[in-house]
């Protein structure tokens, strides 16, 4: 029986899915949209586009469109440049760049600013290693293989790169097996040179991945755009180790029916560019075509005769054509005496699963008969036990390459509990699963989680998993994508994680960022726990990113909430009011006038004669009544004067009130203390 792979990472990566989603968001909505070139390298995908009234143009043509237009950089970027042209004529310009080029962009920008050159390792023509290049501070080299790179550095005008430091990128689709080969002979030869690993994590893993199902595979199907270079890497890849098609479209297959029907294995992977739905057209039509070249009239006279007396097995493998199916079992026709019958629990472990969405009569079925009743004619099948066995292998590969699997908790048992996983029991034990010890596993019951394989028995088909490993891969990941898209002024709805003396924690989402104590309030500077507690949600926004060290400082105070406009907006020199004791310095008091607003009282404007300490006369806590006598709005300073409201005679006889004076002097005062 012929078996057709499809490779798990096949289909749009991260970067072409977040694309797609903001292009499609904004047709459906009827606008007329461009693109700068083709949003990502799939014919197929472009063209539904299109229907969608997205059209894609040069970067002049959008030059020449109306103010206020909707243009969009691709998921491969448009050169800096070119996107700065789009910015000032004032088309409504939405970035699809892929994070991970993005990421490439920030990464050349800051290393090379001061002219140091730059190698980018990648097809010099692609529009991705275009737009890398536009970033670069100093002179650039692109090469597409080692030698290449080792030939132009050779060269007279590439002097410069060997006499200082020089970076080194890569596209981020270039094949993972030559930048390995580019490292070790560049490190060889230039110890001045500075690589940054920027092949994203998805396509390392698409090739990786190609390369296993093309050493078990009679033929690899690469679906893809001609001109995708993630695409063409993979076909690459795969005809080193097998033989291999590049395809753009299931109807490219037809010329190849006799390879397909020769092939026993045979496995399909796709660029990161093309849809899922392609990936099932090439599968289907590839199904037709194995089925049409399968010419069961040849069979002998005795081939037919013996088929006829075929006999069954306990635990044989079959295969069976549907005939019957209800909501509790599936009535299945195995060419023999017998009426299959496989019951619901030996179809799948899920419950709720409605048969009739999963098998049609006629469908062909693989299955396993467990017990044989002459007297009624029928024999129990299992298709669960099958799939168990079957699926063994896919527990074996992904403890090999550490893959996370999924699965549900069926069971808590002494010690754990049990996952099934395509049928296959996993024990996940208790310090595993990422459950407190105070805590019941029960919590986890009949709960869909994720997990990695650590540990097999081959012999006795027995497997242990981890869910805390398979979650902290996933917020490794989760980690790596949000600092691929965070950026200077990105605004969040953060919640307050921890507080500190000198500020809080707030939680991100994946990540933490830190709001320091200057950031909590506007006055003063207060003790955090005063003005958040612990589970609070805030919005916040990126003051500043440090991607290498992980750290995000978040700003919190913003001119909206700022209470130094609401104090010049209600207050003026000559207001009496009412103030509360803050603070008490060797030069006078400060006192609050509003929230996050303070004022000073100048020991000489404390009572009718100046005093020597401002605790002889007013505490912490007191409520004065004060005039303000001077507003510095350039140093959001205010001078307050109780004694400017003393009665004439408290002050004594001749006493004549300068209140810009008095003002300069309180002002002086405060900025020698600081």
């Amino acid at each position: 029986m012929k078996l057709i792979d499809i490779a798990k990472s096949a289909g749009f990566c991260f970067g072409v899915d977040r694309a797609a989603k903001l292009i499609e968001a904004e047709a459906a909505e009827g606008k007329s949209v461009y693109t700068i070139g083709e949003l990502i390298h799939n014919k197929s995908y472009i063209e539904s586009l299109e229907k969608k009234g997205v059209r894609a143009i040069s970067a002049e043509e959008a030059l020449k469109l109306p103010k206020g237009t909707r243009v969009v950089a691709r998921t491969h970027g448009v050169p800096k440049e070119t996107m700065e042209a789009l910015e000032g004529a004032e088309l409504s310009v939405l970035d699809a760049t892929c994070p991970f080029v993005k990421k490439i962009h920030g990464i050349v920008t800051e290393k090379t600013a001061d002219g140091t050159p730059l190698v980018i390792m990648g097809d010099p023509k692609h529009p991705e290693v275009e737009g890398i290049r536009s970033f670069a501070g100093g002179d650039t080299i692109v090469a597409g293989k080692a030698e290449e790179l080792l030939e132009l550095l050779g060269q007279e005008k590439a002097a410069n790169f060997g006499k200082k430091p020089f970076v080194i990128v890569a596209q981020t689709t270039f094949s993972m097996p030559e930048w390995k080969k580019t490292q070790k002979i560049i490190k060889k030869l230039y110890t001045n040179a500075i690589f940054f690993d920027t092949i994203c994590s998805v396509t390392e893993k698409r090739q990786e991945e190609v390369l296993s199902l093309a050493e078990k595979s009679d033929l690899v199907v690469v679906v893809g755009g001609r001109n995708s270079s993630n695409t063409a890497k993979l076909w690459e890849l795969a005809a080193t180790r097998t033989k291999a098609l590049h395809i753009e479209r299931a109807a490219e297959l037809v010329p190849f029916s006799g390879d397909i029907a020769a092939a026993d294995k045979i496995a399909i992977t796709a660029g990161a560019s093309t849809p899922f739905s392609i990936i099932q057209e090439v599968r289907e039509t590839m199904a037709d075509i194995i089925k049409n070249t399968e010419d069961m009239g040849e069979l002998s006279f005795q081939e037919l005769l013996d088929q006829s007396f075929k006999t069954l097995h306990t635990g044989e493998r079959v295969v069976g054509v549907v005939s019957a199916v209800t909501p509790a079992e599936i009535h299945v026709d195995l060419g023999t005496k017998h009426t299959g019958i496989l019951p619901y629990d030996e179809i799948t472990e899920d419950g709720g699963v409605d048969l009739n969405d999963l098998f049609k009569v006629g469908d062909e079925i693989e299955v396993v008969p467990i017990k044989f009743n002459d007297a009624e004619g029928v024999v129990h099948l299992s298709k669960k036990r099958l799939d168990s066995s079957k699926n063994w292998g896919t527990i074996v590969e992904a403890e090999s390459e550490h893959a996370i699997l999924e699965g549900t908790v069926k069971e808590v048992v002494k010690g754990g509990v049990v996952v099934s996983s395509n049928n296959v029991r996993v024990f996940i034990p208790a310090s595993q699963t990422g459950i407190p010890k105070e805590e019941s596993l029960d919590v986890l019951k009949g709960k869909k989680v994720p997990f990695k394989v650590i540990e097999i028995n081959d012999q006795r088909k027995r497997a242990v998993g981890s869910i805390r490993l398979a979650q902290r891969s996933e917020h490794k990941k989760a980690v790596e994508e949000f600092y691929a898209t965070a950026e200077v002024g990105q605004k969040f709805t953060g919640t307050v994680r921890s507080l500190t003396s000198f500020g809080a924690f707030i939680n991100l989402g994946p990540v933490d960022g830190m709001a320091h104590i200057t950031e909590l309030s506007w006055g003063r500077p207060k003790n955090p726990a005063d003005i958040l507690k612990v589970g609070d949600k805030i919005e916040v926004y990126i003051k500043a990113i440090n991607v290498e060290k992980k750290r995000i400082s978040l700003g919190y105070k913003t001119e909206e909430n700022n209470p130094w406009n609401k104090f010049v907006a209600d207050y003026k020199v000559g207001d009496d009011i009412n103030v509360k004791v803050v603070s008490l310095m060797p030069f006078g008091a400060f006192a609050e006038i509003l929230p996050g607003v303070d004022g000073l009282i100048h020991n000489s404007q404390l009572a009718a004669k100046p005093v020597a300490a401002a605790a002889s006369v007013v505490a912490v806590g007191d409520e004065l009544e004060v005039k303000i006598i001077a507003i510095d709005e350039e140093r959001k300073r205010i001078s307050l004067s109780r004694r400017a409201l003393l009665p004439a005679e408290e002050l004594g006889e001749g006493f004549e009130i300068v209140e810009e004076a008095v003002a300069e002097e309180a002002v002086a005062t405060e900025e020698a203390a600081e």
